[in-house]
């Protein structure tokens, strides 16, 4: 008796119902994957080489130089949106004269 395949086969009587089982089951499946990344977290920390103050340390390094490259990518971007918005705005003041 081997695995059967999961039937997905099912009748709904509205969409409405359709949607909320498919929300309900999105609910489910996320529930289950931080969970699960729970407990492989705490697994990957308690069998860890190295210490937990090594490991917090490392953990405070890679999120601190994570803001810095993404504060880096991002400061060109919000700078050219400013500039195009203060031309935006002039030239949105000058079709008002």
């Amino acid at each position: 008796m081997g695995v059967q395949p999961m039937n997905n086969d099912r009748i709904y009587y509205s969409h409405d119902a359709e949607i909320h089982a498919m929300r309900k089951m999105t609910k489910v499946i996320a529930l289950c994957l931080l969970v699960g990344l729970g407990i492989g977290a705490v697994l990957a920390l308690l069998f860890a080489p190295s210490s937990a103050k090594e490991v917090r340390d490392d953990l405070t390094k890679a999120v601190r130089q994570g803001w810095n490259r993404g504060r880096e990518a991002i400061e060109p971007m919000v700078k050219r949106v400013g500039k195009e918005f203060g031309e935006m705005q002039k030239n949105v003041e000058e079709h008002l004269k």
